[in-house]
């Protein structure tokens, strides 16, 4: 089974979140076909820096959505997505350098943080922002 397929269990029920979350499953499915297909370092390298740019877009989104909401959990998620913006930088520039071993790496990197960070943290996050919403609609 591919290590990148979304299912229901990686939901947290924030429509705008579950479909950035959907978009970086698929540029992950991406990546690994194209390393699957032995693609071109210079493929690999583009769809790697689409992922990031991706992620970091997705990253910034979501802590903007925790400080407006106040949300407690946000220096340690922050944190999370720090230490993964470190760690794809550190990978990234091993592809670019045409290490041959980093996309296999960067693969099994991320997909252990996307299900382990989706399944704990970011449904935390979702569960915060749901009853801020209904709190805020009873209110109103």
């Amino acid at each position: 089974m591919p290590r990148f397929h979304w299912s229901s269990q990686y939901t947290v029920y924030v429509p705008q979140i579950d479909a950035e979350h959907r978009a970086i499953f698929l540029m992950g499915a991406e990546l690994e076909q194209a390393a699957a297909a032995r693609a071109t370092q210079v493929r690999i390298s583009e769809i790697v820096r689409a992922l990031i740019d991706h992620a970091e877009d997705h990253f910034t989104h979501e802590e903007r959505l925790m400080r407006a909401a106040r949300y407690q959990g946000y220096e340690w998620h922050k944190r999370q997505h720090d230490a993964v913006r470190r760690r794809l930088r550190e990978i990234s520039g091993r592809i670019e350098s045409d290490d041959r071993q980093a996309p296999a790496e960067l693969l099994e990197y991320l997909a252990r943080w996307l299900r382990d960070h989706t399944a704990v943290t970011d449904r935390m996050l979702g569960a915060a922002l749901r009853n801020l919403s209904r709190k805020q609609k009873a209110v109103s």
